[in-house]
């Protein structure tokens, strides 16, 4: 909870609950009395995880359903959409002790004929003092 000295009051007041377990967790949250949330997690198997969150505010409300498979112990794929339609894919392989590349996409589902999907890629080398910084390349519309 926030509060303004000079006005003796509280300025911004936020709720949250969690329950957790090997393979499950839950979270509630509630900010400023507007806006309500919430996510389950869950841990299917040892390479596939889900999330389901929902927020939902006077007049919107956001959905979205994401997942992680992990391929091999140097790959995974992951991928999320909401009830916008905006679809996330993302890939990432360990290259080799240090290197990792990751690939991703952003599509708009409304709109998969048109253009103004992004795809993205990431070159992450890391040394072992970490005196190697990260070269990232970011997002670039198609």
């Amino acid at each position: 909870m926030n509060s303004e000295m000079a006005l003796s009051q509280g300025t911004q007041s936020n709720f949250t609950v969690g329950y957790k377990t090997v393979k499950f967790q839950l979270h509630t949250n509630v900010n400023d009395r507007t806006e309500f949330g919430g996510s389950i997690y869950q841990k299917v198997n040892k390479k596939l995880e889900t999330t389901i969150y929902l927020t939902w505010t006077a007049g919107n409300t956001c959905f979205e359903i994401a997942t992680n498979y992990q391929i091999h112990p140097d790959a995974c794929f992951s991928a999320k959409v909401n009830n916008s339609s905006l679809i996330v894919l993302v890939y990432i392989q360990i290259l080799n002790s240090g290197v990792k590349l990751t690939l991703s996409a952003l599509l708009d589902g409304k709109n998969f004929k048109a253009s103004g999907h992004k795809l993205g890629l990431g070159l992450e080398f890391q040394a072992e003092m970490n005196t190697l910084p990260s070269l990232i390349l970011d997002y670039f519309a198609i």
